[in-house]
């Protein structure tokens, strides 16, 4: 392996009407394993009712040779449909040296990166190295180029999704392969937050370097569940493949962050430094979100941030008097403070904020009256557009999610969402911001 950088070469030009994604380097036969032919099946592995089945009585790998070697100093993808077993497996690439994945054993552990750097070879097949005990079986292989597509190499429509848990993934049911239910799009790609911690080994994400998406999209260390912002792309990423240009979310998100309470998302200068319910966490996730956008101008082309969707508000009910007038009293300057101060640093962008007050509007004040839920609901709504409240901010839409998906069905307290509710979350987020997207072109 040479220790000299091999720079990218030259993107593909765009196709002409829009840009189509990457194919699969595998011949549809090739993926099913309805053809053979191109298998080194290495005495450890079989085809078993058309599936590529390790057999466990040895480590060696099977090696799938490409009809074309790939190219070194491009960015790869491998996607394959798992059922693993015991222990544990790696996808590689290999011939004429390697670039070796991480060691996977969950099912919806089914996908590999391998940025530009580590392929250093003009590799000729993808493989799967098994730990002695591995037991398990794949179908459905695919690996794409996706020199076209990388956010190094050329440029992207950028959408901003951030906020508390329900932007975050941390509060959702755990990713299976069977409740991920948005299909891969090599156009589309995110930039992990992972603010306290520099990797995430499980999916081999890298704190602020593009990643292509497929959930779990991470927003913060160690969650491993489905969030919106899958989902929400999809709504998207046809409408920037109409200006030839892939799709890179900033997923922004952190449990438990607030304006208010926790004071994470202030600007710094109208932060105040106190004791807060969840401790001073003051500008934190504002400071993030400049480091983040840092992140994207320095990674060469010219990227333009065009929307963002923000799951704010539901830590910010603290210390607020009856009545959404009592929540404009005490929080509403410094909500606009915050949407004017995302617009000074990204350009007058539209956005879209998820009230997910509506799911604790049953949250009484003890004695029949509507409790803060509804109160902040009421409060929440007033920022929309087309409210026609003073509060009303322009190219700004608040929704609200649909009912029936929350972790806990029977507590009314409960704002947070299943799988299914993070991912319906998901597209209403990206339906609305797509609406006014558009409507302002």
């Amino acid at each position: 392996m040479s220790d000299l950088p091999v720079a990218p070469p030259p993107p593909p030009p765009p196709p002409v009407g829009g840009l189509v994604p990457p194919s699969n380097l595998f011949s549809s036969t090739q993926m099913a394993f309805d053809t053979t032919a191109h298998i080194d099946l290495r005495s450890n592995w079989s085809v078993v009712d058309g599936r590529l089945t390790c057999l466990g009585v040895n480590g060696n790998d099977v090696r799938m040779n490409l009809d074309d070697p790939l190219v070194a100093g491009r960015p790869y993808f491998v996607t394959l449909d798992p059922q693993y077993g015991s222990a544990n497996v790696k996808i590689n690439l290999s011939g004429s040296g390697s670039a070796n994945g991480r060691n996977v054993s969950e099912d919806w552990q089914g996908f590999q990166y391998f940025p530009p750097s580590v392929v250093d070879g003009n590799f000729t097949r993808a493989s799967l190295n098994p730990s002695a005990a591995f037991t398990g079986s794949v179908d459905d292989i695919s690996v794409y180029d996706l020199s076209s597509v990388d956010p190094h190499i050329v440029p992207c429509d950028v959408i901003i999704i951030g906020g508390d848990s329900n932007s975050a993934n941390a509060t959702s049911d755990f990713v299976t392969k069977d409740n991920r239910e948005t299909a891969y799009d090599p156009r589309m790609w995110y930039m992990p937050c992972l603010r306290t911690s520099p990797t995430y080994g499980t999916v081999g994400a890298e704190r602020h370097m593009p990643f292509p998406m497929i959930e779990p999209v991470l927003a913060a260390p160690g969650a491993s569940r489905m969030s919106p912002v899958h989902a929400a792309a999809s709504r998207l990423v046809g409408w920037s493949a109409g200006r030839d240009r892939p799709l890179l979310v900033m997923a922004l998100g952190d449990p438990g962050s607030g304006l208010m309470n926790t004071q994470d998302w202030r600007h710094p200068s109208r932060a105040v430094i106190e004791t807060t319910q969840q401790g001073n966490t003051a500008s934190r996730m504002w400071n993030e979100m400049m480091a983040m956008k840092s992140a994207v101008e320095a990674l060469g082309p010219a990227h333009e941030v065009v929307g963002a969707i923000w799951s704010l508000g539901q830590n910010d009910g603290f210390n607020t008097p009856d009545g959404p007038d009592g929540y404009d009293t005490a929080h509403t300057a410094e909500y606009h403070a915050f949407f004017a101060g995302v617009r000074a640093e990204f350009g007058n962008i539209p956005m879209v904020l998820t009230n997910i007050a509506q799911h604790i509007v049953d949250n009484t004040d003890g004695a029949g009256n509507p409790g803060f839920g509804s109160y902040r609901q009421q409060w929440l709504n007033r920022f929309d557009k087309d409210s026609g409240h003073p509060n009303a901010i322009s190219d700004f839409r608040v929704i609200q999610p649909a009912s029936g998906n929350q972790v806990d069905p029977l507590d009314p307290g409960d704002p947070h969402y299943n799988a299914a509710g993070m991912q319906q979350n998901g597209r209403d987020m990206g339906d609305a911001l797509l609406s006014l997207i558009t409507s302002a072109t």
